[in-house]
């Protein structure tokens, strides 16, 4: 499909607002896009249902996050109950996991390195969001989720690896002179 409407870099927002495609705010839809992407190569290569039943409610909410946005919360929006919902999956995980080592490696498997190339976009969609909340109004429930998620798809990520018996590498910090 084509409206030869974007030919000269502008395009529309959900509330029907022509801006640039430089725009922050077409920077952080294009990263909810992104990440839903790797989100979707993720599961792909994930072997575990609750994992795979994370990622799979993971790319609804991330499509009503971009609705709500370019919406302004003028149709469906996330609220904190989806929130909770992330906090109450990285607390399942926490405790299969245990003791967590900071700052691991990404690698190890398939598995746990698609779902680290998803937590780092979405960590990009959080710098973006921050852009964008000089040229639209962004709810902070939006930068919440997105921050919980971070969290959440590091979990998955280390849990697939140690669930495959792989061993996380891990980069530890020393004392500079």
């Amino acid at each position: 499909m084509y409206t030869r409407r974007g030919d000269k870099g502008e395009t529309d927002t959900g509330t029907g607002m022509r801006v640039t495609k430089g725009s922050h705010i077409i920077d952080a839809e294009g990263d909810f896009d992104e990440l839903n992407s790797f989100i979707g190569f993720a599961l792909v290569n994930t072997k575990w249902d609750d994992i795979r039943k994370d990622l799979e409610q993971i790319q609804v909410d991330l499509f009503t996050c971009g609705e709500h946005i370019t919406a302004q919360g003028k149709r469906r929006t996330i609220d904190e109950s989806r929130i909770k919902w992330l906090e109450d999956r990285v607390t399942y995980y926490r405790k299969e996991y245990g003791r967590i080592r900071l700052f691991v490696i990404p690698g190890g498997s398939i598995e746990a390195t698609s779902l680290h190339m998803a937590r780092t976009v979405c960590r990009r969609l959080e710098r973006d969001l921050v852009k964008a909340k000089e040229e639209v109004e962004i709810e902070s429930v939006i930068e919440e989720y997105v921050n919980r998620l971070s969290s959440l798809l590091f979990f998955h990520s280390i849990i697939s690896n140690k669930r495959l018996g792989i061993d996380e590498r891990i980069f530890y910090l020393r004392e500079l002179p």
